[in-house]
Parts: C-alpha cells; sequence; structure tokens
C-alpha cells in the first residue's frame, strides 16, 4: 500500500504544467509557423477596386418592362382594346371593346381607332402607357374625334382619360418627345378658325396635353394655317 501511495504521488507531481494562455501544448512554446493569438482585422471583399475595372452607374434608360414587371403596351394592343371608363362614359359605351379596331353600337354609333399612337408614362406610375384616337360617328354628318390614354395595367391596355378635339378634326400625329416635360404628350391636328365653317379644316394645331384624373388637359398650343 506505501508503494503504490508512493508510485501516485511521482505521478502527480511530473504531470504537465497549466499552459499560459496563447500557449500551445507539448513544450510550452509557439511552434514554427504558429500565429499570433492577436486578431488580424478582417478585409470586406469588394472594399476594394481592381485598377482598370469602371465602376458600373445605374442606367436612367428605361427598359422595356413597366412597373411591377408588366411589359409596356404596345400600339398593335389597342386594336382589342377596352373603351369602358377613362373618360370615354359620355359617349353610352359602358363594357365596350374594339374588335380589330372598330365598334358599333345598336343606336348606330361607331367608334373607328385612328392610326396615330404613341408609347410613354403619361400617368406618372413608370409604366409605358399607350396614348391613341378615336373617330366617333353618330350617325349624322359628324365625325368627332377624341384623344384617349390607356394606362398600363399589368399589361394590359386600361382607359385612363380622354380629351375631346371636335368635330372632324382630324389627328396627325402623337408623340412624347425625347427632350420635352415627362408626363407630357404632343398632338398635332387639324382644327380650325372659330369664325371657320365647320365644313373645312383652316389649321393645324400642335397641343401638349397631360392627364389630370380622368381628363386630358390641354397645357398650351400653337397654330399655323393649313390649306387642304
Amino acid at each position: 500500500m506505501a508503494a503504490a501511495g508512493l508510485i501516485a504521488g511521482l505521478v502527480v507531481a511530473c504531470g504537465p504544467k497549466d499552459l499560459a494562455p496563447g500557449e500551445a501544448g507539448g513544450s510550452g512554446k509557439p511552434g514554427k509557423g504558429s500565429k499570433s493569438a492577436t486578431p488580424t482585422a478582417t478585409k470586406t471583399p469588394g472594399s476594394k477596386k481592381t485598377p482598370g475595372t469602371p465602376t458600373k452607374t445605374p442606367s436612367s434608360k428605361p427598359s422595356g418592362t413597366a412597373a411591377g414587371g408588366a411589359k409596356a403596351l404596345t400600339c398593335a394592343q389597342l386594336q382589342n382594346a377596352s373603351l369602358d371608363g377613362g373618360g370615354l362614359e359620355g359617349y353610352g359605351i359602358a363594357g365596350a371593346s374594339l374588335s380589330a379596331g372598330r365598334w358599333e353600337g345598336p343606336d348606330g354609333v361607331v367608334i373607328e381607332l385612328q392610326p396615330q399612337c404613341a408609347i410613354g408614362d403619361l400617368t406618372g406610375d413608370s409604366a409605358a402607357d399607350a396614348v391613341g384616337a378615336l373617330k366617333i360617328s353618330t350617325g349624322g354628318t359628324g365625325k368627332f374625334y377624341t384623344l384617349v390614354t390607356w394606362r398600363n395595367d399589368g399589361g394590359t391596355p386600361v382607359p385612363a382619360a380622354a380629351a375631346e378635339l371636335g368635330d372632324r378634326t382630324p389627328v396627325v400625329s402623337i408623340d412624347f418627345p425625347s427632350a420635352g416635360p415627362p408626363r407630357q404628350v404632343t398632338v398635332v391636328y387639324r382644327t380650325r378658325g372659330d369664325d371657320d365653317p365647320a365644313a373645312v379644316v383652316t389649321l393645324t394645331r400642335t397641343a401638349v396635353y397631360e392627364v389630370s384624373g380622368a381628363s386630358m388637359v390641354e397645357l398650351h398650343h400653337s397654330d399655323a394655317p393649313y390649306t387642304p
């Protein structure tokens, strides 16, 4: 028993010493190639610019995709677009839609889509809307021209606003000028002076419109003499 106690005491006395913080085991000294325990700063990936690599800047040019992931409207879509709402209620065509650019009502009203059209944001939601013109015949000699803005509703044209141009005032062009103010459209059409007969056109009018509620509001216009 005395021998066993002696052996146990020798084992305890010769065992490894407590290591100081940062020391490796074994010899008690850091080995070759070992790193200091002091932490080093971590570099953030991409924080240093690679020479010769230009920094990309977000493009201001609109893509072909409208807000919410919808594609920009096209003029071709207006051939079968809705005529329901958007300032067209006064024509008694609730629930109507064009078919191949035309609609005929039971009371003799005929609506025909005109070829002039432009695509751009007119409603302020960053989506590409469509602006076109309708010729509305009521059965008599009158041919009433109306501007219409179709807003982009998830890629579907929905009437948003309208403006009457008058009787026998054909549209020449519709355009979103690239250098013009945003949310404005320029419309060129034929018209006449206040004292001229309704059967003739004597002026070419260039007018600028914007959308306000369910109306397209003229901001200003200029006239030039026109001879048919």
